[in-house]
């Protein structure tokens, strides 16, 4: 049994993480700013992929959740109470799209 960490994957875990807090708290100039930004943090997260096609329906639902969490904050800022629950879905999903990655890779 290999009891040798990948520290690697665990940095590059913690990075897209941390970059998709940066994403949201910087507020991007642009709607289509913020959706350039986050197709890259899906792309990290799918990259060791071998199957990447079968994630795209994850990848549509973390889109979706993102632009609406954009829009939203676009519309009503950065008090809307609604916010908390669309970074915790946005959050979900990126984590669903690494965890197929993952579950995918060979």
């Amino acid at each position: 049994m290999n009891m040798i960490a990948n520290i690697r994957s665990v940095d590059a875990r913690e990075s897209i993480f941390s970059r998709l807090e940066a994403l949201i708290a910087r507020h991007p100039p642009s709607p289509d700013a913020a959706r350039v930004e986050a197709r890259q943090l899906v792309s990290m997260a799918i990259a060791d992929s071998c199957q990447a096609d079968s994630l795209w329906g994850t990848v549509d639902a973390f889109h979706a959740h993102f632009d609406f969490m954009m829009q939203t904050i676009e519309i009503n800022g950065t008090d809307d109470p609604s916010l908390g629950l669309l970074r915790t879905k946005c959050r979900f999903y990126l984590e669903q799209v690494e965890a197929l990655s993952l579950s995918l890779t060979y």
